[in-house]
């Protein structure tokens, strides 16, 4: 009797190892959609002509990464135009300051009088105002010629390529789209729900997705409420090079 209960006893301290390394059981799996994150539309805040498309459909981008430009002609003339009034303006402005010193020590000496030194105060006011519109003038001429250029947002797949060089893009309308990216590290599974499933969910919470072999940890990111009191569950994940929006996957919860 003592024999057969020190073998079950044995046997049981064998078996714990394998029962403590057992997977844990998930509370909850639902059937999941793989969809891309940071879906966006680029295009160009300013007007001209599409002067260069240098990205594909399907390529991966890097942040800041020149994806197309406008034809700089006219930007670049209005960074000169700017730059050669504030380099006149610059030289009104050291004349006005060096007059206006030269008043206040005859002024001290009781040389000038009131209305000239008055005069030089206004002649250097009114320099100084004109330089600062001017460098004012210089910043937004650079800005417009940087803004020529589309670059990434961020890491990026481009999903779309939607122009062509020789596109006239509008701005104050309705500019036309260039690009359709979304991010190249992550992707969103998304997973409808009731009101039930979803009242035990929280933003922020871990959560698997699992794909084929693959199970990829990730985090709740959003619990939307749609139509019919129905709940759109979204995980966000990292992406591997292999998975793509569309792909069917899982989300479990622990």
């Amino acid at each position: 009797m003592i024999k057969t209960l020190s073998g079950g006893l044995r046997r049981c301290v064998l078996l714990l190892p394998l029962l403590l390394a057992a997977p844990l059981v998930h509370a909850a799996e639902y059937p999941a959609v793989l969809e891309w994150s940071g879906r966006v539309v680029l295009t160009l805040p300013v007007s001209g002509v599409l002067d260069n498309v240098t990205a594909e459909a399907g390529q991966i981008v890097k942040k800041g990464e020149l994806l197309a430009s406008l034809d700089a002609t006219l930007f670049k003339a209005g960074v000169a135009e700017a730059r050669a009034d504030m380099d006149r303006l610059n030289e009104e402005h050291a004349d006005a300051q060096s007059d206006l010193r030269r008043v206040q020590e005859l002024y001290a000496r009781t040389v000038a009088s009131t209305t000239e030194l008055d005069a030089a105060k206004l002649r250097f006011a009114r320099a100084s105002a004109g330089l600062a519109a001017v460098q004012a003038r210089v910043e937004r001429a650079r800005r417009l010629l940087a803004e020529a250029e589309l670059r990434a947002p961020f890491d990026a797949m481009i999903l779309q390529r939607h122009a062509e060089p020789g596109l006239v893009i509008t701005s104050p309308c309705q500019p036309a789209p260039v690009f359709s990216i979304a991010r190249a590290d992550q992707l969103i599974a998304r997973a409808q729900l009731n009101a039930t499933q979803a009242g035990a969910i929280a933003l922020g919470s871990e959560a698997e997705v699992a794909l084929a072999e693959l199970t990829l940890k990730g985090r709740v990111k959003g619990l939307t409420a749609t139509a019919n009191h129905q709940y759109l569950l979204e995980v966000s994940v990292p992406r591997p090079a292999a998975m793509l929006a569309g792909q069917s996957a899982s989300i479990r919860l622990p």
